[in-house]
């Protein structure tokens, strides 16, 4: 049995998905007239093996960890979830977006055969490091469609990545002059947005990009590279930065940042061990709704982590804020679980119990992904058992 890494087996589902998809939109452009039987069958030929490849490769896969995804055996903060890395996107980004066509997409006019096949080639060689060729091949697609903005998109951030800014922008600009609603290049233009520090432009492809219908592949990839939080992060930490009494808790209005950027960047500053910077954020949450629970539990969590840490007379605070969130909002999962958890460090295990069931008690769909990982990395579920 081969091995899968737990990225590895989230990329080729989600690829696997995306096929899917695409093949659900060829049997209706075939229906709608959009789409030829010769460049159909050709297609689902082609969206059909690839998937199947997929599903035999996940199928016939055990989940592996890199030493990189295991959980550390100890750290500072012993019951804290790993703290997250902030990069670029890589050569799978390229893998996972390219060679299948998005939902609502048609393969009419200039997707045909020889463009589909190039496109296809193209991101393997990126995949596999051959950035020239990558290059070529893209371009081959250029000379054959001048308007495909996919090798567009992708040649671009090629462009990007090799350090050739200019020349990656100009083929950005071109995509969305010819197909501004294309998710894919906006995603990347509001990644060179933020690489230069130009946050509101950033948050404006985002805008574009939420309007665009992307598909659930891109959608993954922005969650998965936290690009909202990145540009919340930015603009709040240039508002924190900006605000003269440090202990009051800024404008958001005035910024023009809404509360659920700021409490997303309030997160994140958690998670990047800048406590100062994630209470102010989270105290301007309060300042504009002081019911906001995600808020009050996110604050009464960094406390706690700052007990945790060796401020121990915190403890009695991080509970106050928990309380409030509670009380604020009794199905708000974070609150209950952030609470078990400090419940249980202060060995207060009958009432880390009753908040554990209280989470568990919700449906799935209101169990957030992060706090079951939260649970299910620190053992939570078995401390709590007896």
């Amino acid at each position: 049995m081969s091995s899968l890494t737990e990225a590895e087996r989230l990329r080729f589902s989600d690829e696997r998905e995306h096929l899917l998809a695409s093949l659900d939109d060829l049997d209706a452009e075939l229906a709608a007239g959009d789409i030829d039987q010769l460049d159909y069958d050709t297609l689902k030929d082609d969206y059909t093996a690839r998937a199947a490849k997929l599903t035999r490769a996940l199928d016939g896969a055990k989940v592996t960890r890199t030493s990189a995804e295991r959980p550390p055996a100890s750290s500072r903060l012993a019951w804290v979830a790993a703290v997250v890395a902030i990069a670029g996107f890589s050569a799978w980004a390229m893998v996972q977006f390219s060679g299948a066509r998005g939902t609502g997409e048609t393969a009419s006019g200039e997707i045909r055969l020889s463009t589909v096949s190039l496109l296809n080639d193209a991101a393997a060689e990126f995949g596999q490091g051959n950035v020239e060729r990558s290059i070529e091949l893209y371009g081959e697609v250029l000379e054959i469609s001048p308007t495909n903005v996919e090798a567009l998109t992708y040649r671009g951030w090629i462009q990007y990545q090799s350090g050739n800014d200019d020349e990656a922008r100009a083929d950005f600009d071109e995509a969305v002059a010819f197909e501004p609603d294309y998710a894919d290049v906006r995603v990347f233009r509001a990644i060179v947005a933020l690489d230069s520090g130009e946050f509101d432009e950033a948050a404006a492809e985002i805008a574009a990009f939420d309007s665009s219908n992307p598909t659930a592949v891109a959608q993954n990839l922005v969650a998965e590279r936290q690009v909202r939080e990145r540009i919340g992060v930015a603009r709040m930490a240039e508002l924190l930065d900006s605000t003269e009494d440090p202990d009051a808790a800024p404008d958001l209005d005035a910024a023009g940042i809404d509360v659920t950027e700021a409490q997303l960047a309030g997160e994140l500053f958690v998670q990047l061990d800048d406590p100062r910077r994630a209470l102010r954020s989270f105290d301007a949450v309060v300042a504009l709704e002081p019911e906001n629970a995600d808020a009050l539990a996110w604050h009464g969590w960094t406390l706690a982590l700052l007990a945790q840490s060796g401020a121990e007379e915190l403890f009695p605070d991080a509970v106050d804020w928990l309380d409030r969130a509670v009380a604020a909002d009794p199905t708000a999962a974070d609150a209950r679980v952030f609470r078990a958890f400090v419940y249980n460090r202060l060995d207060r295990v009958d009432e880390a119990r009753v908040d554990f069931a209280a989470f568990q008690a919700l449906p799935e769909t209101q169990q957030p992904a992060d706090m079951l990982a939260l649970i299910a990395d620190f053992n939570l579920d078995e401390a709590l058992a007896g």
